[in-house]
C-alpha cells in the first residue's frame, strides 16, 4: 500500500514538473494527434541535456515542421517512474514510431530503460507489432552492432536526407496498411542509409560471417540545395545553454584529429553559407536574441568574420560551442567578446608537441599561449581548456607537460583585462571505431587511474585551477561499445539491469568467462587490436573509406601532420567528397 503511494506521489511530482518546464519553452507545439503520425522521440539522458542537443532539436524540428506530425518528447526518469511524454503524459506504447537520438554510448542502457517504463519490450525480437522503434546519432552511425537486439531501424548519416521520407511513408494509408515486416522492408529498400536488423542473415546477426555490402551513410551533398542550417526550435532557460538559438554553423571539421569519431563521419568538412545561417535565424521576434554557433571548428568557418558582424548588427549577442586556437586573430577575438562571449572551451588535448604531432593537432606552444592572451585581453572571463590521457605512444613526460603548459597558460592570461579564470578537463583517451586510432590499445583501469593521479598530482602544484580527472571504467566501457560485436547488447543490458551504476555493471561483465565480452576486454587491455581479427564496425562503410585510416595511423607512428581539408574540397586524399548522396 505504502509502496502505491510512493509511486503515485512520484508521477505527481514528474507531472508537476513536466508542467513546469513546459511553462517555460518558447516555441513548443503540442498538437492534436487526431489524423496525424504520431510519434514519440526519446533523449536518453535528463531534459536538460537533451535542449542542450542540436542534433536532438533538429529532428525534433525536422518533424514539427510538417503539420501532419505529431511528435512529443521522452527523456530520462527517476526509478519506479513510468516514461511518459513531456506533452501529454502519454505512454510510448501509444505512439505509431518511436526514434531515439544517440550520440554517447555509455547512455544506450538508458534507453531500454525508457522503452520499458513506457510499456514497450527493449528486445527486437520479443516485441510484437506496432511502434517501430527507431534509432539514430553518431555513435550508432559509427558502430550499430550495440543496438543491434534492440532497435527495429538504425539510421546510419544525416537526418535531413532520411526523416522527410520516413515522415511520408508514416502518412501513406498504403504503408500504415502494410505489417511490421512489411514497413521494414520498404523502408530499408527506400530510406538511404536504413540498417535493419531482422533482415540480415542469421548468421551475420551471430558474428559468424561477415555483411557481404556494407552500408553506406547518407551524408547531404553540397552546396546543400533546399537545407537549411539546423536551429533550435525551443528556447528554455533550464540548459547549460540559457534561452540561446542554437544553430550549426558548419558541419564536420577540416582538421582530421586522429582521435576524433565527428571529424571522420562528417567529412568533408562543409560550412554553411552566411546568407542561410542568417535565414535559419530570421524569425519575428529574433533581433536581439542571444544566439549560439554550433561547429565542431567555428573559427575554422571561411566566413566567420562576416557572420560575427551580421549578428551584431542585429543585435544578437553571441556564445560558441569550441574554438580553434590557431584560427583566433585579434579582430576574431574582439567580435567574439564584443558579441557576449564570456567564456570558451578550447581542446590543445596534450601537452607536449611531440604528442600533439601525433593525434595530428596541428598547434604549437606559441599559438596556444599567443590566442590565450589574446582572449584575456579582449576580456574573456573563463577559459576551459580540455586535455586527454591514456593517448597512443604517450609517456609520463608527456602526461606531466600537461601541467607545464597550463601554468604558462596561466601566466599568459594574467596580463589580460580579466585575467579569465583557468579550467581543466582531462579525459580518458577512449578509442573508437572509424577513426585512424580505431586498432590501439584500450589500456587497462589500472593504468589509466595511475596516470590520472600522476596528472592530478602535477597540476596540484600548479594551483589555482579548476580540474575534473574522468574516471577510467565509463571510458573502459565506451571503448568496448564503441568497438563491439555481437557482444556489445550483452552490455548494454547490464548497464540497465544494474541501472548504470558502472563498478557493478563492468564487474557483472568481466566475471561471464564464457562471454565474448571477457575475452575481448582483456586480449585489448594494452594490447592493440590482431591484424587477423576482423573489425565488427565494417558494416558500416564511412565516406573517408579504412585505406585512408589506416594511412592517417601510419602517419601517427612518426609524428607526421596531415594538412587540413581545402576549401574548395575534392582533394583526393580521402575521397569523401565523392561519396556524397544528392
Amino acid at each position: 500500500m505504502r509502496r502505491g503511494r510512493l509511486q503515485d506521489g512520484a508521477r505527481r511530482k514528474a507531472a508537476r514538473a513536466s508542467k513546469d518546464y513546459l511553462a517555460e519553452e518558447m516555441g513548443t507545439l503540442v498538437r492534436e494527434p487526431g489524423g496525424r503520425a504520431r510519434i514519440g522521440l526519446v533523449w536518453p539522458g535528463s531534459y536538460e541535456m537533451g535542449l542542450a542537443s542540436l542534433g536532438f532539436l533538429s529532428v525534433y524540428s525536422l518533424l514539427l515542421a510538417n503539420p501532419r506530425v505529431c511528435v512529443e518528447r521522452f527523456f530520462q526518469t527517476n526509478p519506479g517512474q513510468a516514461a511518459l511524454s513531456l506533452e501529454t503524459g502519454t505512454s510510448l506504447a501509444e505512439f505509431s514510431l518511436v526514434a531515439a537520438s544517440l550520440t554517447l554510448e555509455n547512455d544506450y542502457w538508458i534507453l531500454l530503460d525508457i522503452l520499458a517504463k513506457g510499456r514497450l519490450n527493449p528486445e527486437r525480437v520479443e516485441r510484437v507489432g506496432e511502434p517501430l522503434v527507431l534509432v539514430g546519432g553518431v555513435g550508432v552511425w559509427a558502430n550499430p552492432w550495440p543496438m543491434i537486439p534492440f532497435a527495429d531501424l538504425i539510421l546510419l548519416g544525416e537526418a535531413e536526407l532520411q526523416w522527410p521520407q520516413i515522415i511520408d511513408f508514416y502518412l501513406d494509408p498504403n504503408f500504415l496498411a502494410e505489417s511490421k515486416a512489411g514497413k521494414l522492408r520498404i523502408l530499408a529498400a527506400k530510406i538511404p542509409g536504413a540498417l535493419v536488423p531482422s533482415l540480415w542473415p542469421e548468421e551475420v546477426l551471430k558474428g559468424e560471417a561477415p555483411l557481404l555490402k556494407p552500408l553506406r551513410p547518407a551524408l547531404v551533398a553540397w552546396p546543400p540545395e533546399g537545407f537549411e542550417p539546423p536551429r533550435s526550435p525551443i528556447l528554455t532557460p533550464n540548459t547549460e545553454f540559457g534561452q540561446r538559438r542554437l544553430v550549426e554553423i558548419s558541419r564536420g571539421c577540416p582538421h582530421g584529429c586522429r582521435f576524433c569519431l565527428a571529424g571522420a563521419l562528417y567529412r568533408p568538412h562543409r560550412p554553411w553559407p552566411v546568407a542561410k545561417i542568417l535565414a535559419a535565424l530570421a524569425s519575428p521576434g529574433s533581433s536581439g536574441e542571444p544566439v549560439g554557433l554550433v561547429s565542431p571548428a567555428v573559427a575554422d568557418h571561411p566566413e566567420i568574420e562576416t557572420l560575427l558582424g551580421a549578428l551584431k548588427e542585429r543585435g544578437n549577442p553571441i556564445s560558441v560551442s569550441s574554438l580553434r586556437l590557431s584560427a583566433l586573430t585579434e579582430n576574431l577575438a574582439r567580435r567574439l567578446l564584443a558579441g557576449g562571449v564570456k567564456g570558451l572551451a578550447v581542446a590543445p588535448e596534450a601537452g607536449s608537441q611531440r604528442l600533439r604531432d601525433v593525434i595530428n593537432k596541428s598547434l604549437n606552444e606559441g599559438e596556444i599561449l599567443g590566442a590565450c592572451q589574446l582572449l584575456a585581453e579582449a576580456g574573456l572571463r573563463k577559459l576551459k581548456l580540455y586535455f586527454m590521457l591514456g593517448l597512443p605512444g604517450e609517456t609520463d613526460e608527456d602526461l606531466l607537460a600537461i601541467a607545464g603548459l597550463a601554468q604558462k597558460i596561466q601566466k599568459a592570461i594574467r596580463r589580460g583585462s580579466y585575467a579569465p579564470k583557468l579550467a581543466l578537463s582531462v579525459a580518458n583517451f577512449s578509442p573508437k571505431s572509424q577513426t585512424p586510432f580505431e586498432a590501439v590499445p584500450l589500456l587497462s583501469e589500472i593504468e589509466l587511474s595511475r596516470r590520472g593521479e600522476l596528472v592530478r598530482k602535477a597540476l596540484a602544484a600548479v594551483g589555482g585551477l579548476e580540474l575534473r580527472v574522468d574516471p577510467p571504467l565509463w571510458s573502459i566501457a565506451q571503448s568496448l561499445l564503441a568497438r563491439g560485436g555481437v557482444e556489445a547488447g550483452e552490455l548494454v543490458r547490464l548497464m540497465w539491469a544494474e541501472g548504470g551504476r558502472v563498478k557493478r555493471f563492468y564487474r557483472r561483465f568481466m566475471a561471464q568467462r564464457s562471454d565474448l565480452g571477457r575475452e575481448r576486454a582483456e586480449m585489448l587491455a594494452e594490447n592493440p587490436w590482431p591484424a587477423t581479427k576482423s573489425r565488427p564496425w565494417r558494416v558500416v562503410a564511412i565516406s573517408a573509406g579504412a585505406g585512408f585510416l589506416a594511412a592517417e595511423k601510419e602517419l601517427a607512428q612518426t609524428g607526421q601532420l596531415s594538412p587540413p581539408c581545402p576549401p574548395a574540397g575534392h582533394c583526393g586524399r580521402c575521397g569523401a567528397c565523392e561519396k556524397m548522396v544528392d
